[in-house]
């Protein structure tokens, strides 16, 4: 477990940073906006490989059984929690709806996996998800973040959800080879 407790601090200290504006562009005044972005990026996917070595390799501490349609709740949350992901990096109209589908993605998934993963080693994984997701909302309004407000075309959003499905469709094919548990 020491391995998922250490990634964690490393992906979310690294993904806090932004928070503190002045220390944010302190950084960058200093490395330059390429460097601290490559050190960002570097920094997660060390963070996120330790995560992903932790918690694959930890032996689970069982807290809680499932309640009785979690695993159906999961069903129908996590393909919007993708479309949400999906349409973070597009210019569509959910944007106009949130100005944080990436971060509504994330909890969305964080909530119904930890729903449906009762042991401490995913209370620290998924709650770790989850709370960073509400608090990182939180920290972005506070600095002034908005939804977009012009509208877009249709066929943005239906990009952005054709991809979500298409995640979604991927994800649920390849979920017992990645993550040992089968969901079909």
């Amino acid at each position: 477990m020491t391995f998922l407790i250490a990634g964690l601090i490393v992906f979310f200290g690294i993904h806090i940073f932004p928070w503190f504006p002045a220390r944010r562009d302190a950084a960058i005044a200093k490395l330059g906006r390429q460097r601290y972005r490559g050190l960002f990026a570097l920094t997660s996917a060390i963070g996120l490989g330790l995560i992903i070595y932790g918690y694959g390799n930890a032996d689970r501490t069982f807290l809680w059984a499932a309640p009785e349609g979690a695993r159906h709740l999961a069903y129908a949350v996590v393909p919007v929690a993708l479309c949400l992901a999906v349409a973070a990096e597009i210019r569509s109209n959910i944007k106009r709806l949130t100005a944080h589908p990436m971060l509504w993605g994330v909890a969305l998934w964080a909530a119904v996996h930890l729903l449906n993963n009762g042991d401490v080693e995913s209370l620290l994984l998924f709650g770790g998800f989850m709370t960073y997701s509400v608090l990182a909302m939180l920290s972005a309004n506070l600095r002034g973040a908005q939804k977009m407000q012009e509208k877009q075309p249709l066929w943005r959003d239906i990009v952005a959800l054709a991809g979500g499905i298409a995640a979604t469709g991927a994800i649920a094919h390849f979920h017992e080879t990645l993550f040992g548990v089968s969901i079909l």
